[in-house]
């Protein structure tokens, strides 16, 4: 079970970047801190967004693999073992561990001059960007991802900061609907077009309809989870998964040979 201060650097990251003090408060209420007073009123619409995403963390802390699709049709499976995370695709793979992070593209080679007429069509071959480790998402990373899947897809965190960002605006109107058992917030402002989260019983994200962090429009649309994850999700596909050690099997003893 994750501590408040876990809690706390979970839900940073779903509005990181995007949001002012008012709601840094409203954060630390979340995570069992007290808040200080402020000078500024308090946002309706920001409270609710809050407490769609204090369902997400719980979500986040839990070992799980998820599949969505997005508005284009593509299929994205992320796994998640706090605070590892893995984003995998049509030739696109983003990790990221405190060990390290990943991009991996499936990329075609350039052909070989051939003598022959019968020309080979290339096998695409896997080639990754390695960088620092990282604990909890950042607007950076949470872009990165976006722009790694062309813009149609985003992470769960991003997908609520987005509607915190939102709630930010003009004539901020707000609403809230169930889509099957998962709870959804709509948010809207001037200038803004609705934009809807739902965040299921298990605290994970069902559906988002909006922008991702490239920009663009998307829909996500949760297909399948699973409780569990394999240590070999968070590897490159360029990385050999560890073999178990064998253990050497003696051959039994020919009958009548023991005195």
């Amino acid at each position: 079970m994750a501590n408040n201060s876990q809690k706390k650097a979970l839900l940073s990251a779903v509005v990181a970047g995007a949001l002012t003090l008012g709601f840094a408060g409203m954060m630390a209420k979340s995570c069992g801190a007290p808040v200080k007073e402020q000078a500024e009123a308090a946002n309706p619409a920001l409270e609710l967004v809050d407490s769609l995403a204090s369902r997400l963390v719980l979500g986040l802390q839990s070992d799980a693999t998820i599949q969505y699709t997005t508005a284009a049709g593509a299929t994205v499976i992320v796994s998640q073992s706090m605070p590892r995370r893995a984003y995998r695709g049509a030739g696109v793979t983003y990790i990221s561990t405190p060990d390290g992070t990943y991009l991996c593209r499936a990329v075609a080679p350039s052909p070989a001059p051939s003598s022959t007429k019968v020309k080979k069509t290339p096998q695409p071959v896997v080639q990754c960007d390695e960088g620092p480790g990282v604990d909890a998402m950042s607007p950076s990373q949470a872009k990165a991802i976006s722009d790694a899947f062309g813009g149609d897809f985003m992470a769960p965190e991003a997908a609520m900061g987005r509607l915190a960002t939102i709630a930010q605006g003009e004539d901020v109107r707000t609403g809230t609907s169930k889509r099957g058992d998962a709870q959804c917030v709509s948010v809207t402002a001037k200038g803004v077009r609705t934009e809807t989260a739902c965040v299921n019983p298990g605290g994970l994200l069902a559906y988002f309809d909006g922008t991702t962090d490239a920009g663009r429009y998307t829909q996500l649309t949760l297909q399948y989870t699973t409780p569990s994850v394999s240590d070999e999700a968070f590897l490159p596909p360029t990385a050999k998964p560890k073999t178990p050690a064998r253990t050497p099997v003696r051959s039994p003893k020919p009958s009548g040979t023991e005195k």
